[in-house]
């Protein structure tokens, strides 16, 4: 299975931490999800898609996801999320299937904020993997 990671996971550290293996930077696949737009929320640190026809949303994508694996993330992300398959295009290879977890229509408060993983991996990154830790415990 081929994923499409437009937020936290997108962080390697994160994602290790949810898939539970290390993942390599050369396993991540930049990627454009069409249709969409990223925005910063209310209730996190982190972003959500909302569709939109004309946006566009660069991320990452990761292939050969085990269904284990696949179940691990959709506890991560959990109820206020649902998994569907769409289409990612990539640079000099046009487009491929994902899937993308979508946030399900009214679970989140946007704000007309961009999100940048930069920023958040300097500002917020510490106090969210150990939140991840503490779950985990």
């Amino acid at each position: 299975m081929r994923f499409f990671f437009y937020g936290t996971l997108m962080d390697r550290d994160v994602l290790a931490r949810v898939l539970g293996r290390p993942v390599i930077a050369a396993a991540l696949k930049p990627a454009t999800l069409r249709g969409y737009r990223r925005t910063a929320i209310r209730e996190g640190s982190y972003p959500i898609v909302l569709r939109e026809p004309a946006g566009f949303v660069d991320g990452l994508t990761l292939d050969n996801v085990s269904k284990a694996e696949s179940e691990r993330l959709a506890a991560y992300e959990g109820p206020r999320y649902s998994l569907l398959r769409t289409f990612a295009e990539f640079p000099e290879r046009g487009p491929r299937a994902v899937f993308l977890f979508e946030p399900v229509a009214g679970a989140f408060t946007p704000i007309d904020t961009d999100w940048s993983l930069a920023t958040w991996q300097a500002r917020d990154k510490e106090k969210f993997l150990a939140a991840l830790r503490r779950m985990e415990s």
